[in-house]
C-alpha cells in the first residue's frame, strides 16, 4: 500500500515506523528539517522536506497515487487544507487529525463534503476516552475493546500480595474465559507459554469477556470499589472531555485543580454544581494537604507540561492517592514514568496513531492495538481459510512462536480458545503477536484468499 503521512511529529513518526516495518511504501512530508532528518535516519521511508499545502510538494511525495493519505500535523487548519488538496489530486482514503473538534459539532457533514476526508480523529477525545475507561475499570491500568466491545484486554501490575506472583501460568487457577496473553518485565516483553513464571512488579495483559475479567480481578484479591473520588489537574480540553464522560458514571465525584483563575472560572461555569473547581497549583504541597488530595482514589494530570504532570503525580502518590494517571507529549518519557511508579501513562498522539493503524489494515483486519510501545500488536482478523482448511484446530495451523490466539468469536458466541479449538471461515480471532510475526499470522488466517 502507498501511504502518505503529513507531519513528522510523534504521531507521524509512530505511524511511519510501524507501517514501514510492514513493508508499506511510506512517504512523510514535514517543514521541520530536524524532524525530517530524524525519520530519514531512523526509518526506511521517503521523506520530503516542504510545506504540504504546496501542490508541488504533494506531487513530489506521490499523493495522486497514494492509497491512504494521513494528515497529522499539530496545525488543524493545515491538516484541513491538505485534505482538500489530496482529494482533488486523487488520493484514496483520507484521514484527518484535529485537536479542536468543536468546529465540527452540528456541521460534520458539511465539513466532510467540503474537505473530502473519510475519517476525522481527535487526540483529545481519544485521550479522554482512555482516561475515563481506566477510571471506570477500577483496577486495570489500561483497557482495549474488541469485537464490538464483547472482548477486552486489560493491563495489570502484579502487586506484592498478588496470588499470581511466583507461579507459572500453568499453575494458575484462572476464571473460565480468561487468558494471560502477554507480559512485560522491565524492557523484556514476552508472549508467554504455560511454563512462564510471573514476578512481582511485572505487568500482564489479560484478555476475556468483561464479566470474566471482573471475576479475575476479584480472584486476584482486588478490593471492591464503592464511591470513588477523582481529581483532575488542569482545566483544558482533555479535562473537559474526561469530565463529560465521568459525569455519566454513578458513584464518582470530581474535583479539578487549575492554577489559572480565568480557566478555573470558565470550567466551573461549564459544569455548575457537578464539579468542584479549585484555583491552585497541583504541585503545591500545602494545597494538596489542605484539600486532602491524598484521599482521592484517582489523580489524573492532564496539563500540557510533562514535567509538571510527573511531579504532581509523584506528590499525590506520596500522600496516599491510590492511582495516578499522567498525559505525556514526549513518548521518550514513558520509561521514566514507569520507573517512578506512575500507574498509567497516556500519550494522546500515540493513541491517535494506533487508531489510524486500524484503517491502514486491509478490510479483514478490523481492529488493532499496539502494546508496550510497539513490542506487540493485537489484531482482530476475519478468518478466511478456504474450503480445504476450514474446520482445523488452532494447533494445526502452523502459527509461529511469539503468537497466541486470545479470543475466538463465532456469530454471537465468544470464547477463549486453546490449541484444540476449531476455527472456521467467517470466525473472528483476536491474536497477540510480536510485530515481525503479524504478516505470517495474516497469511495463515487469510490463506483462503489465495485459492
Amino acid at each position: 500500500m502507498d501511504i502518505t503521512i503529513i507531519g513528522a511529529g510523534e504521531v507521524g513518526f509512530h505511524l511511519a515506523d510501524i507501517l514501514s516495518r510492514e513493508e508499506h511504501r511510506v512517504s512523510v512530508i514535514d517543514t521541520d528539517p530536524v524532524k525530517s532528518r530524524r525519520i530519514m535516519e531512523s526509518l526506511d521511508v521517503q521523506v520530503v522536506l516542504g510545506d504540504a499545502t504546496d501542490v508541488g510538494v504533494l506531487s513530489q511525495a506521490g499523493v495522486s497515487k497514494c492509497d491512504l493519505f494521513v494528515a497529522v500535523t499539530d496545525d488543524d487548519k493545515a491538516n484541513m487544507l491538505t485534505c482538500v488538496l489530496a482529494r482533488q489530486m486523487g488520493a484514496g482514503r483520507i484521514i484527518m487529525r484535529l485537536k479542536d473538534m468543536e468546529r465540527l459539532h452540528d456541521y460534520r457533514y458539511s465539513y466532510k463534503q467540503a474537505l473530502g476526508f473519510d475519517v476525522v480523529l481527535s487526540t483529545e477525545e481519544y485521550a479522554a476516552q482512555e482516561i475515563a475507561n481506566t477510571v471506570r475499570e477500577h483496577h486495570a491500568l489500561e483497557v482495549e475493546s474488541f469485537a464490538g466491545g464483547r472482548v477486552q484486554t486489560r493491563r495489570y501490575r502484579i502487586e506484592e500480595d498478588s496470588q499470581l506472583a511466583g507461579r507459572t501460568l500453568a499453575q494458575l487457577e484462572l476464571p473460565r474465559g480468561v487468558l494471560i496473553a502477554a507480559a512485560a518485565r522491565g524492557e523484556k516483553f514476552t508472549i508467554p507459554t504455560g511454563e512462564y513464571k510471573l514476578a512481582m512488579g511485572e505487568q500482564v495483559w489479560v484478555i476475556g469477556k468483561q464479566h470474566a475479567l471482573d471475576a479475575f480481578e476479584v480472584a486476584c484479591g482486588a478490593p471492591p470499589s464503592h464511591r470513588r473520588s477523582v481529581v483532575l489537574m488542569g482545566a483544558g480540553g482533555v479535562a473537559r472531555a474526561v469530565t463529560r464522560q465521568l459525569l455519566q458514571v454513578q458513584g464518582i465525584s470530581i474535583r479539578v485543580l487549575e492554577r489559572d483563575p480565568v480557566r478555573a472560572r470558565a470550567f466551573a461555569a461549564e459544569f455548575p454544581g457537578d464539579v468542584m473547581v479549585l484555583d491552585g497549583d497541583a504541585t503545591d504541597l500545602d494545597l494538596l494537604h489542605e484539600e486532602r488530595i491524598g484521599d482521592a482514589n484517582v489523580f489524573v494530570a492532564t496539563s500540557g507540561d510533562d514535567e509538571q504532570n510527573m511531579v504532581a503525580c509523584l506528590l499525590v502518590h506520596s500522600l496516599g492517592t491510590e492511582r495516578t494517571i499522567a498525559l505525556i507529549n514526549k513518548s521518550s518519557y514513558r520509561h521514566i514514568y514507569d520507573l517512578l511508579g506512575i500507574d498509567r501513562v497516556i500519550s494522546p498522539r500515540i493513541l491517535c496513531a494506533n487508531r489510524i493503524l486500524r484503517f491502514a489494515r486491509s478490510g479483514s483486519v478490523s481492529a488493532i492495538a499496539v502494546l508496550a510501545e510497539g513490542k506487540a500488536e493485537v489484531v482482530e482478523i476475519e478468518v478466511r481459510l478456504g474450503a480445504k482448511r476450514s474446520g482445523q484446530k488452532i494447533k494445526s495451523l502452523g502459527l509461529p512462536d511469539g503468537v497466541v490466539v486470545g479470543a475466538l468469536i463465532r456469530k454471537d458466541e465468544t470464547s477463549v480458545p486453546d490449541g484444540d479449538s476449531v476455527v472456521e471461515d467467517g470466525d473472528h480471532v483476536i491474536v497477540f503477536a510480536k510485530p515481525e510475526k503479524v504478516d505470517k499470522v495474516l497469511e495463515i488466517f487469510r490463506s483462503g484468499d489465495e485459492s
